[in-house]
């Protein structure tokens, strides 16, 4: 029921909703979209008995989007057609128009005729032209009835010419045309292929499911079918951007000279962001010479091994004989995020560290490249030595955290300088180069990370923003214990990063 104001009143199997609206019309929308999409998802009929102030009428709507209305009780019904406005935007775009008339007319003839036409047109255009001279001649008209029941979005040169022809009115001729059409196509009917012969079952249109979250969202959970809004809809092309696989492994490496600038929590959300929606296959690697962190603000496997135990079995991993499962004696999976944690030497004390050159660079990718369809590197507070150089040249995207403070702001245009001075492999990285702009104090503000993404963005592909969270700053870092916000951005982030690999 919808009163003067707008207010609707929704009972649907029993469970009753109350929705206001700003006005009647906006709720007869509100009532016919959930209504069609009712009938879409249970690919059945759906009857709806609707009191507003116009009137009580019923109304049906179809499981393929058809809208009839079978009865009224409105006073007026002389005067006011039966086919209302908020019936027509709702119903879908091509049929709605032969629907309603089919509806106020009071004979049916004309139905059957679109069926056949249109299928004819196209045969006897793909077989021979013979079918489509007639329509030339002034005195023959058969080509009217297809060009004017043929689909706007027909790209048939041949079809378009004669509807540009055909004299006016010929539509009331349809039947007739139809059935001397058939005969034509008749003589020039070519054998049918399995994919003419039968419908698919499979091959439609994807629809976009309801709302999941917001306030749409609770409103489904209570026998709505609300469409998405526009921060959902925006949030589902980034994941789906982020869960694509590519043709071959694809590296991203996190740089920024400046000690402490977040590239540790940049390589770890990523990698989770990646894993997540993309089904693993992801390995965050510590490429750093200097006691890299990664492996503190992770979770270990219940073993040590570092990438230096990994060096000594490089050979064994390229070998046929190697499995997948050997490598978890190597990495530590993340169970909660889903990736592979390769940690640097982080041993202290009287043992000496091992510095990994650039040839064992090579042979830990060449490892990593064989098992993982994505390595997320945290690199070194250096841009220079053979390490450097191995490292960049395995790299397809270049990532440079910056933390909303001034000295790691200078790192990252220090690595850019770097990057642009290199050979040209390095200099495309550096166009294509993805700032992520970190907020470290709850004082910095949006207004304080857009400025100094603004900064950036001149000079780079693409800025993103993730504001500051306090799982970030200490401890082991799990995804699910970020804020949704924080989450979002870093979605954000990962789906600008995907678009270059």
């Amino acid at each position: 029921m919808i009163d003067q104001t707008g207010a609707l009143d929704l009972d649907v199997e029993g469970e009753k909703t109350h929705v206001p609206h700003s006005t009647v019309m906006e709720a007869r929308r509100s009532v016919m979209t959930t209504a069609t999409g009712l009938a879409a998802d249970t690919s059945a009929s759906v009857e709806l008995h609707i009191k507003d102030p116009a009137g009580t009428r019923t109304v049906s709507v179809q499981a393929d989007g058809n809208i009839t209305e079978e009865a009224t009780s409105t006073p007026n019904e002389q005067q006011t057609p039966t086919t209302e406005a908020p019936i027509s935007p709702i119903a879908p775009a091509p049929d709605t128009e032969r629907t309603t008339t089919a509806d106020t007319k009071p004979e049916p003839t004309p139905e059957p005729a679109p069926t056949v036409a249109p299928r004819a047109s196209r045969r006897a255009s793909t077989a021979t032209p013979a079918v489509t001279h007639p329509a030339t001649e002034p005195p023959a008209p058969k080509a009217a009835p297809v060009a004017v029941l043929e689909p706007e979005t027909d790209t048939d040169t041949d079809t378009d010419t004669d509807a540009t022809q055909a004299p006016e009115g010929v539509v009331e001729q349809a039947p007739m045309a139809a059935s001397v059409e058939r005969e034509q196509v008749a003589a020039v009917e070519v054998a049918p292929t399995r994919r003419t012969s039968m419908p698919s079952f499979v091959d439609r249109p994807d629809a976009a499911a309801p709302a999941q979250t917001g306030i749409r969202g609770l409103l489904n959970h209570f026998g709505f079918k609300l469409a998405p809004s526009g921060d959902e809809l925006s949030q589902r092309e980034d994941e789906l951007v982020v869960s694509r696989h590519w043709a071959g492994p694809r590296t991203i490496t996190v740089l920024n000279p400046k000690g402490g600038a977040g590239k540790t929590p940049t390589v770890i959300c990523l990698s989770a962001v990646f894993a997540r929606l993309g089904g693993s296959g992801v390995l965050a690697w510590d490429n750093n010479n200097s006691l890299g962190s990664l492996g503190w603000r992770t979770f270990d496997a219940g073993h040590e091994a570092t990438v230096v135990d990994l060096l000594g079995k490089t050979d064994y991993f390229m070998t046929a004989d190697a499995r997948v499962g050997d490598l978890a004696s190597y990495v530590h999976h993340q169970p909660a995020d889903q990736y592979d944690v390769l940690r640097s030497d982080d041993r202290s004390g009287a043992k000496a560290r091992h510095e990994v050159n650039g040839a064992e660079v090579h042979r830990l990718y060449a490892v990593a490249a064989k098992y993982y369809r994505l390595i997320v590197k945290d690199s070194g507070n250096t841009e220079r030595g053979d390490n450097w150089e191995a490292m960049i040249s395995h790299t397809d995207q270049v990532v440079i955290p910056v933390k909303s403070v001034d000295d790691a702001a200078e790192g990252a245009s220090r690595i850019l300088s770097a990057l642009r001075a290199g050979d040209e492999h390095a200099q495309a990285l550096a166009d294509r180069a993805v700032v992520i702009v970190l907020g470290c104090t709850p004082a910095h503000g949006k207004a304080k990370l857009n400025k100094l993404a603004d900064d950036f963005r001149p000079f780079v592909k693409a800025v993103a923003t993730v504001p500051y969270d306090p799982s970030l700053v200490e401890g082991r870092i799990r995804f699910s214990a970020m804020l949704p916000a924080t989450r979002r951005a870093w979605l954000r982030a990962a789906a600008l990063i995907a678009e270059e690999l």
